[in-house]
C-alpha cells in the first residue's frame, strides 16, 4: 500500500524526509538491513529500512522503504555519485534526472534548486544548508540542516528541515505550513545493518 496524502505539497516534502544512502557518504551510513525508528508529532512510530542494493540504470542504488506497523508508506531509490546524494525513483516512478538531496561534502551556505515532474505536476523547490545542534531521544548531535521551501498548487508555502548527523543520517525533521508547525519526526533508534547497533548515540560531532 503506497503512502498517499490529500495535499500534494505535504506528500512531496515528507518523501524528501526519508532519505538515506549507501556507505559512500559519511552522513548516510547505510548498509542492507539498516533501520531508523522515529516518533512523529502524532505519537506514531515510523520505521525506515534499507532493504537492498539494486542497479538503477548505470548507478548502484539503495531501495528504502518507510512503514507504520505493517503498512508500507513509501519506497524510493537513492543513488550516490561524486556530486552528492540523489533520489532517482519514487514509488515506482523514475525521474529523468535525480533530485539532489545533499552534496558530497556539505557545508553551511550550500544552496540549489530541485525541479521535478511528478504526477501532481511540476514541483520546484529551493534548498539551503545550515548548521545546528539538536537533541532528540536518540542523543545530541551537531547537524547539517537542509531547508527545502516549496509551494502547493494554491500557493501555500511549505518549509521542510532535515537534520543530518554524521554516521547516523536524518535525526530530526520539521515541516511548517504557511509559517506554522505542521509535522515533526525525531529519531528514537538507529541500527546499522542487520545486527550492529550504532555507537553514535549521544555523539556531538559532525
Amino acid at each position: 500500500m503506497a503512502f498517499r496524502l490529500k495535499n500534494s505539497a505535504v506528500f512531496f516534502l515528507i518523501l524528501l524526509t526519508f532519505t538515506q544512502v549507501s556507505t559512500a557518504n559519511d552522513f548516510y551510513p547505510l548498509e542492507d538491513g539498516s533501520i531508523w525508528k522515529y516518533k512523529d508529532s502524532n505519537n506514531k512510530t515510523i520505521v525506515k529500512k534499507a532493504v537492498r542494493e539494486e542497479k538503477l540504470g548505470y548507478y548502484p542504488s539503495v531501495l528504502l522503504e518507510v512503514s507504520e506497523g505493517k503498512t508500507l508508506l513509501s519506497s524510493e531509490y537513492i543513488v550516490v555519485t561524486n556530486e552528492g546524494v540523489f533520489r532517482f525513483a519514487l514509488d515506482g516512478k523514475r525521474f529523468d534526472q535525480g533530485a539532489l538531496l545533499l552534496k558530497e561534502k556539505p557545508k553551511a551556505g550550500d544552496k540549489w534548486i530541485i525541479n521535478l515532474a511528478l504526477d501532481i505536476g511540476k514541483v520546484r523547490s529551493e534548498v539551503k544548508v545550515s548548521e545546528e545542534e539538536v537533541t532528540v531521544p536518540f542523543g545530541k548531535f551537531k547537524c547539517f540542516v537542509t531547508t527545502t521551501v516549496s509551494k502547493d498548487e494554491k500557493g501555500t508555502e511549505y518549509q521542510l528541515k532535515n537534520y543530518y548527523a554524521q554516521k547516523v543520517g536524518v535525526v530530526k525533521v520539521t515541516i511548517e505550513k504557511a509559517g506554522k508547525k505542521h509535522y515533526e519526526l525525531e529519531l528514537l533508534e538507529f541500527k546499522l545493518g542487520s545486527s550492529n547497533t550504532s555507537d553514535a548515540k549521544g555523539a556531538e560531532k559532525k
